[in-house]
């Protein structure tokens, strides 16, 4: 499905919670999924509410007869070593066209819903662009949370640490990321509020960290925050 799950985008992620329920990903790609539905309630849920939502295709669609030809066209996939489901020639004058059809439009209306509550979701990816830290971050509790997941292979005497940027306003340090478990704090004060505009830096630096927010190491990780409504 993609070269590389790039699961710090929300709709990325979620089209691929969708595809995990389908079968659809390529078994690198399920494993590098399955790290983090480990320890992202988001994707859990994300991946529990795909399967109850595509659950409605099983009791109402009506069973399909398939063609004689379609059979023929599965021999000739699996000669191939191709998956039928991705094959053009399959879905082509089939009638199971009506199936994917009604499966796209149930997959678009789900992910328009815009259901009320926020948070604040960031995956730090590491040096192999697979999640390192996953970022969850709450307006009403003013907490955020950092589970480790595979951290980047950091040298002797050296942290990550986790800053939070505003244009014109000096970088603000959230601590070293932790070295495995879950690390949980309350954000600084008036930073809750500016949390939707603030950017994440994950920079390299030593174990006591950088002295401020002008005088960073390396920048290892940087994006946005994803929000999540539900």
């Amino acid at each position: 499905m993609h070269d590389r799950l790039d699961l710090s985008h929300p709709d990325e992620r979620n089209q691929a919670a969708a595809d995990y329920v389908l079968g659809l990903l390529t078994p690198d790609e399920k494993t590098q999924f399955e790290e983090l539905m480990a320890v992202s309630q988001d994707t859990q849920r994300e991946v529990q509410e795909w399967r109850e939502h595509l659950d409605v295709l099983n009791e109402t669609l009506p069973p399909v007869e398939p063609p004689k030809h379609i059979w023929k066209n599965i021999e000739k996939a699996t000669r191939k070593k191709e998956s039928f489901w991705c094959s053009l020639k399959f879905w082509q004058g089939s009638a199971f066209a009506s199936v994917a059809l009604t499966l796209i439009v149930v997959m678009a209306n789900f992910q328009s819903v815009n259901p009320t509550g926020m948070e604040y979701v960031y995956v730090v990816n590491n040096q192999e662009k697979s999640p390192g830290w996953i970022l969850n971050a709450s307006l009403d509790s003013k907490k955020l949370v950092m589970d480790t997941v595979q951290p980047y292979s950091i040298p002797e005497g050296k942290a990550c640490e986790l800053w939070l940027v505003v244009d014109g306003v000096e970088p603000i340090s959230l601590g070293m990321l932790p070295e495995s478990g879950t690390k949980e704090m309350t954000l600084p004060r008036g930073w809750a509020e500016r949390l939707s505009k603030a950017k994440i830096i994950v920079t390299l630096e030593d174990q006591k960290g950088a002295s401020n927010g002008w005088d960073m190491g390396p920048v290892l990780d940087k994006g946005d925050w994803s929000t999540r409504t539900y």
